[in-house]
């Protein structure tokens, strides 16, 4: 069975993710994708390549229609653009899939399921967004999205948060297939594997207090991950707990407002934006991972750090926390929102074994990991596309 993934662009994780699904459906997994994307990360299109050789198919002429402008061009940064694959069907019909994959309600969606109603082949969804982050989606929206379901034979998603959101307009449960979102926990695992004794004792040494806790957060310094409420309440903790530290990594809008503001607080460390395999020494080093986002969901470096044996407390409104965290095994959760329900949570692993708790993090992720993920979304397409009877019983 020939099975056509359309994603108009994704990241490195994802690699394994598509060459484990590519084994598991015996070398016929392929994955369509615009380069024009990929503005400043050539090495990221060249090794898609590499890695996934003849089954990734890049698509180099995507049209987008930006609203400002109100004209036609290539993708770029910012704005609002339209896309407009036309010549996508071309790729599609070269492949002849047996199975489309698309991500996603709009983007290459509506072009997708044009061609599945001209060919009869069955589409798939590839769905992330939960009720909280949908808690804004306007009627029209919603109206688009359940005549989409019309032509929908599953959907892909992360986890329950998700499936809940489906289930609000109306898809049947039993076309929701929960597969989950993979971090590639065995490079970061290698990546702090490679770290010698010299290079991890110069950053701990810079990083941490003897008998503090190092609480590290990776991710985009912007509203919304959530970093000034947990900044507001820092200073409150390490009154109590004097010997601990926050390490920031990544950058933002918001980086320039966080270092003015912050640079001068001795326990907090602003690091900036890193490489991927830089990330992952921070990782080997912490000793509890935070996150408090406002609206995300399903937060990869939730798994990430977890994959890395490290305790993690989120927010209540990342769609990951119901299966990665599990209250007072692996970590806890907080309220954003609230500056006593962080407080609490950051004064929660001075009252924990730390080791246990990054152990059970370790256990749980292995759900997760890209073997077990690969795994669950195969069977559940495979279930449904017989039980549908949309290829032949041999197959």
């Amino acid at each position: 069975m020939k099975v056509l993934y359309c994603n108009p662009s994704f990241w490195d994780y994802r690699l394994s993710f598509y060459k484990r699904l590519n084994e598991l459906f015996e070398g016929n997994f392929h994955v369509a994708y615009s380069t024009k994307r990929y503005i400043g990360r050539q090495p990221l299109l060249e090794r898609i390549k590499k890695e996934l050789g003849e089954n990734a198919l890049p698509y180099d002429n995507e049209l987008m229609f930006d609203v400002k402008s109100r004209s036609f061009n290539y993708f770029t940064e910012g704005g609002k653009q339209l896309p407009l694959p036309f010549k996508l069907l071309r790729i599609i019909r070269r492949v002849k899939p047996d199975v489309l994959i698309t991500e996603g309600f709009f983007q290459w969606t509506p072009f997708v399921i044009i061609y599945s109603i001209l060919f009869h082949v069955p589409v798939f969804m590839g769905y992330e967004r939960t009720l909280w982050t949908e808690r804004s989606a306007g009627k029209l929206k919603t109206w688009y999205r359940k005549l989409t379901d019309k032509f929908i034979t599953g959907y892909l998603v992360n986890g329950s948060e998700t499936k809940k959101y489906l289930s609000s307009i109306g898809v049947e449960e039993d076309k929701i297939i929960i597969a989950g979102m993979s971090a590639d926990g065995s490079g970061l695992r290698a990546g702090i594997a490679a770290m010698n004794d010299d290079e991890r004792e110069k950053m701990s040494a810079q990083y941490k207090k003897e008998g503090g806790i190092m609480y590290l957060f990776c991710g985009a310094l912007i509203e919304r991950k959530g970093v000034e409420p947990l900044l507001a309440v820092w200073t409150e903790h390490v009154k109590k707990h004097q010997k601990d530290t926050l390490v920031l990594v990544g950058g933002g809008e918001l980086q320039d407002k966080v270092i003015s503001k912050y640079s001068n607080e001795p326990s907090i460390f602003i690091e900036g934006r890193k490489e991927y395999m830089e990330v992952c020494k921070y990782y080997g080093i912490a000793d509890v991972f935070v996150l408090p986002t406002i609206e995300d969901n399903w937060s990869l470096v939730v798994p990430e750090a977890m994959s890395c044996g490290l305790p993690v407390a989120t927010s209540i409104y990342n769609g990951c926390h119901p299966e990665l965290i599990h209250e007072g095994k692996n970590g806890c959760t907080f309220d954003t929102y609230s500056q006593d329900s962080i407080l609490r949570a950051l004064d929660y692993f001075h009252h924990v074994n730390l080791k246990s708790h990054g152990q059970e993090s370790l256990e749980i992720e292995k759900e997760y990991n890209t073997e077990a993920c690969a795994k669950r979304e195969y069977e559940g397409i495979m279930k449904l596309i017989k039980n549908n009877l949309l290829i032949p019983p041999s197959v």
